[in-house]
């Protein structure tokens, strides 16, 4: 009887240690993925919002506008896809109009990480520039665009720059 309890005793202190290590492995690769979505301040040089404007060849706004960038070879915007899809019926449901962008070479000089998201009112000017969230996983909980959209409609505008929080971005 003593083998058997013995026995019990080694797969258990086996199974910790799976335990153990396959959790520290998911944290470990988390963390790999964090990143300040603006380090060097691209967002806050002179011009930056008519440079960004001129690039994606944007117009007199005659609607609040919601622009997501994304990189469809990023991971992270591989794992924000429900986050994107919700954002996309919240800003429809407030009559914004949505413009889906994928990054490119020149565009990334402009905005350097993604997913990202830009919200111009319906006059053409600055809401907001950022990230859709920050964290690990980038989730719709912890999302900025909400906060700044449903400011926008209650007629505030918060002409918020988020170049420095962290999150689960791809840069080059």
């Amino acid at each position: 009887m003593l083998n058997l309890s013995n026995s019990s005793a080694k797969m258990s202190a086996v199974l910790v240690l799976w335990l153990v290590l396959t959790v520290s492995g998911l944290v470990y690769y988390q963390y790999n993925q964090l990143r300040v979505f603006d380090s060097v301040g691209v967002l806050e040089q002179t011009g930056w919002f008519t440079k960004f404007k001129h690039h994606i060849g944007f117009t007199a706004a005659k609607h609040n506008s919601l622009i997501i960038v994304t990189d469809p070879n990023c991971g992270c915007t591989k794992q924000a896809q429900p986050h994107l899809k919700q954002l996309a019926a919240f800003s429809k449901a407030q009559n914004f109009a949505l413009i889906n962008i994928e990054q490119t070479a020149s565009l990334q000089k402009l905005l350097p990480a993604t997913p990202a998201a830009v919200v111009i009112n319906d006059k053409g000017d600055f809401v907001y520039a950022g990230p859709l969230s920050q964290g690990l996983g980038c989730a719709q909980g912890s999302g900025f665009v909400e906060t700044v959209i449903n400011n926008l409609v209650a007629g505030f505008n918060s002409e918020l720059l988020l170049n420095k929080t962290s999150g689960c971005y791809c840069t080059v």
